[in-house]
């Protein structure tokens, strides 16, 4: 090559470099994902579904725990670029497994934490879309409405549990027992599953909602403060100082759950849960339980900032944070080679399980590609 072509072909080289530099830059700048990141992103996602179909046992699951499957379908059904049908095809008996598990009052579960199950497996069969599945889907969500706790359980709206949604009659007596966690699946099956915007349903779940929400212009317990994050219900949190301190999963939690129930992001509400994240943004940890349940927040935060339309996070201390490329950045960086992800630091709710894992996972980079 002569000494012109060289300086020529040095100068072409130097302009891709440069311009494909400029466009990280532009995308980390406006929020989204490089088009190095997005590439990376997908071939991880080829690679924990690949991991998950090895996992996939003859009888269509992968766990006895019926939630866990429709976790599963969920996330490979609403992995992008998929052909719907093929798919569909292939897991055909996990989902006919799902729908055997229909009882006649619209519950999807075999037995335990009904409402938790039948909600996780509605966004499933919504997500794989089959046309057959429509009467269950339907049913199913009457049976979660009819079971939110309100009048219909006999719980007064000046008690804390009302609209709130909890496991079913496993853990008391009356199945008064609610959360933030087991109300989100249940508000995110019913915007899954089409839920009219004006049923009486999201207002209440609303009430709730402001009542685990450190936020006291609008929530009435007197426990309340006010950085706007939240707890696990009412008055209880499993922040690591204890007390009612808010903490990061069920604050991004509560923020997905304001989305579902139709609260826009200039919500005095909403724009509270956004305050407490700049002031508690990070990759690194659940703010206020370390690396307890870290990939049920990885999931959350993806899936929150996402429903949100908040594109880039702008701390406490004036930083501008690119939500989506700092989380699929550190997810790329956990993956184990095999495909799967797994909580090798804390192993509470499921968090040593890598099919648990890898689900919760795929769900937060496919919020990274929205």
């Amino acid at each position: 090559m002569n000494r012109v072509a060289k300086v020529v072909a040095g100068a072409v080289c130097a302009l891709v470099v440069g311009t494909g530099a400029v466009n990280g830059q532009a995308a980390r700048a406006n929020g989204k994902l490089s088009a190095d990141t997005r590439a990376k992103v997908m071939a991880s996602l080829g690679k924990a579904e690949a991991y998950l179909k090895e996992k996939l046992q003859a009888d269509g699951r992968w766990d006895r725990n019926p939630g866990v499957n429709a976790l599963v379908l969920t996330s490979i059904f609403r992995e992008p670029g998929k052909d719907k049908a093929a798919t569909t095809k292939e897991y055909a008996k996990s989902l006919d497994a799902l729908v055997a598990l229909a009882k006649p009052d619209g519950g999807i579960y075999e037995s335990a934490i009904p409402h938790y199950v039948t909600a996780l497996s509605t966004s499933a069969l919504v997500a794989a879309g089959r046309p057959q599945d429509k009467p269950v889907i339907e049913k199913a969500r009457r049976y979660l409405v009819e079971n939110m706790l309100d009048e219909g359980e006999g719980v007064a709206k000046t008690d804390f549990w009302y609209g709130g949604m909890g496991y079913g009659k496993t853990t008391r007596a009356d199945g008064r027992r609610a959360d933030i966690i087991s109300l989100e699946y249940t508000l995110q099956a019913l915007k899954d599953s089409d839920l009219p915007a004006n049923d009486a349903a999201w207002q209440k779940a609303l009430t709730f909602l402001q009542r685990a929400q450190n936020n006291s212009e609008v929530n009435d317990q007197k426990w309340a403060a006010n950085d706007g994050g939240f707890v696990y219900y009412p008055g209880f949190s499993y922040h690591e100082d204890g007390g009612t301190k808010s903490y990061g999963s069920v604050t991004y939690t509560g923020l997905m759950s304001y989305a579902w129930a139709n609260v826009k992001k200039d919500d005095p509400r909403a724009k509270a849960a956004i305050k407490w994240i700049r002031e508690n943004y990070t990759v690194d940890e659940n703010p206020g339980t370390g690396q307890k349940t870290v990939y049920y927040y990885y999931m959350v935060f993806g899936k929150a900032l996402a429903a949100m339309g908040d594109d880039v996070i702008v701390d406490s201390r004036g930083r501008s944070h690119n939500w989506r490329e700092d989380l699929a950045q550190k997810l790329l960086s956990l993956q184990h080679p095999e495909g799967y992800w797994v909580n090798d630091k804390d192993k509470a709710e499921m968090q040593d399980n890598p099919v648990v894992v890898t689900a919760f996972t795929m769900a937060a980079l496919q919020a990274t590609l929205k």
